[in-house]
């Protein structure tokens, strides 16, 4: 079923049902969709080149700017090259296209991204389910191992729906390579916003970085961070990447802007992670149990489906739009799932923090 009917009305607004609401959704955590230079940069790249190059890279549609993109794209990961493409969700199954040959098992977060299960299924190799974010659960699996297998570890770097990083240092420590989907930790944890892995402080040398260029930059695609081997690889050897036309010319200068702002502008990761340590801290002391991390996602329950509905309308009353999302999977009555951006304002975060709290209240009155 789709969502309600929405409309962006500025970086931090929304429209839905024909009024103005307060906007803690959606996942471009520096609102670029918005930047004037990054409109700018799209809207030049479009006049000069065009919409799309309607080819495959490895056909007539290799345009330089994709280079350009991946090459600031490794500078900014730390890694030694990258690729980028149409849509991130195909990220994980055009890299495990490349890997299948590499490893021998795969071993998943249990509530690993379906584009990691999915990737992993297409493999065709044996996959296994390891407790979510738990890392002495991986190492029982890693034991039942044969002494001969080749496994490889892969797990979301940030949790959508929760915002729980996942305890990539404890699984590095096993010595297991690990795929790191980090589509909500690119440019909103780690060092510069360099992702999970850095959040983490732990060597790349073992990992695999996946990702999209919708959310921390604001623009649409998707990418992978890796050594030259595995990126070349994915270049000449991917169907997924060969076969597929690459993102619209704009998106790629939009992506190009996003990043440079990012490497210009350091208060821009380092305001986005004050504000969620703060809406996290704050929710903690009201007794959610939200994660501790500094990822911009928080999620918000009563679980209980009638207290979810009183804060729901709470909300709406206040002017800010009720992110209330139930689906399989969710908890009970369903959560509000919350996420900052570099945008909000400190008179933001109160704002949503006193509605909150008055629910709180009212419950326990």
């Amino acid at each position: 079923m789709l969502g309600p009917k929405i409309q962006p009305h500025g970086s931090r607004h929304v429209i839905w049902e024909g009024h103005e609401y307060l906007f803690f959704g959606g996942n471009d955590y520096h609102r670029f969709a918005f930047h004037l230079e990054v409109i700018a940069a799209a809207s030049e790249a479009s006049q000069k080149w065009g919409l799309n190059v309607s080819g495959s890279r490895t056909t007539s549609a290799n345009h330089p700017i994709y280079e350009e993109l991946e090459s600031a794209l490794a500078d900014y990961l730390h890694t030694e090259a990258a690729a980028v493409f149409s849509a991130g969700y195909m990220s994980n199954t055009i890299l495990m296209q490349v890997l299948s040959d590499r490893f021998s098992h795969l071993l998943i977060d249990e509530l690993a991204h379906s584009s990691i299960v999915e990737a992993a299924q297409v493999t065709g190799l044996p996959v296994y389910q390891y407790e979510h974010r738990s890392a002495s659960s991986l190492h029982r699996f890693l034991d039942c191992l044969p002494q001969s297998a080749r496994p490889l570890a892969l797990t979301d770097g940030v949790f959508a729906s929760t915002g729980h990083i996942a305890p990539l240092k404890e699984m590095a420590q096993l010595g297991v390579p690990i795929l790191i989907d980090d589509a909500h930790g690119l440019a909103t944890v780690g060092v510069g916003g360099a992702g999970s892995w850095s959040e983490c402080s732990i060597n790349r040398a073992a990992l695999f970085q996946t990702g999209t260029l919708s959310k921390g930059l604001g623009g649409f695609g998707g990418l992978i961070a890796a050594d030259d081997q595995t990126i070349g690889a994915v270049k000449s050897r991917s169907s997924a990447f060969t076969g597929s036309t690459p993102m619209p010319i704009p998106m790629a200068a939009a992506a190009l802007k996003s990043l440079e702002l990012l490497k210009c502008d350091p208060s821009l990761v380092e305001r986005l992670r004050a504000r969620s340590l703060d809406l996290k801290k704050e929710l903690l002391s009201l007794g959610f149990r939200v994660s501790e991390g500094p990822s911009p996602i928080c999620s918000v329950t009563f679980s209980d489906a009638t207290k979810n509905e009183v804060l729901f309308s709470k909300l709406k009353e206040s002017g800010i739009y009720p992110n209330l999302i139930n689906y399989p999977g969710c908890p009970p009555g369903g959560h509000f799932r919350f996420t900052m951006s570099s945008a909000h304002t400190e008179e933001d975060v109160q704002r949503l923090l006193n509605v909150i709290r008055d629910s709180v209240r009212g419950f326990q009155s």
